[in-house]
């Protein structure tokens, strides 16, 4: 099991986000549940590009911060369902405004990490990959992150 090495700061509002936040998957899980995508599997299609094992590592991890809950239903084969609680819906404003400023600074931010020696290769995907999907699925806006 895990053990953390170095003391955890919570002594500003940053660091307590920095904590919720902290894995390269969350933002993207929390987007998807709140577009009603509420599956594992259906989140795994979303991002190919994570493995199950680190998904469900961070889904766990914002259960644990109360972000979203985990609903297990008693039947064959299993089925989990997530969705976002009060304090996870409020989350999404500060996603919204991480995408807005990417969307907004996209240019100045592609060509510093182009220039960054230890970034050897850059993968360009379809924007929105996730809303696209939402809107295929669901019929309704897109919503990038």
């Amino acid at each position: 099991m895990y053990e953390r090495k170095i003391p955890l700061t919570i002594d500003c509002g940053l660091h307590l986000t920095r904590e919720v936040l902290n894995g390269k998957w969350k933002p993207a899980l929390l987007n998807a549940i709140s577009m009603d995508i509420k599956r594992p599997s259906e989140i795994l299609r979303l991002l190919p590009e994570a493995t199950r094992r680190v998904l469900n590592v961070q889904l766990k991890e914002l259960e644990e911060h109360g972000m979203v809950t985990k609903k297990v239903y008693p039947e064959l084969p299993p089925k989990v369902e997530y969705s976002l609680t009060e304090i996870g819906w409020s989350l999404m404003h500060v996603i919204d405004a991480m995408n807005q400023w990417g969307d907004s600074n996209r240019s100045f931010l592609e060509n510093t990490i182009k220039q960054d020696p230890k970034i050897k290769q850059i993968q360009n995907q379809p924007a929105c990959h996730i809303g696209v999907w939402f809107l295929k699925k669901k019929n309704s806006m897109i919503f990038c992150f």
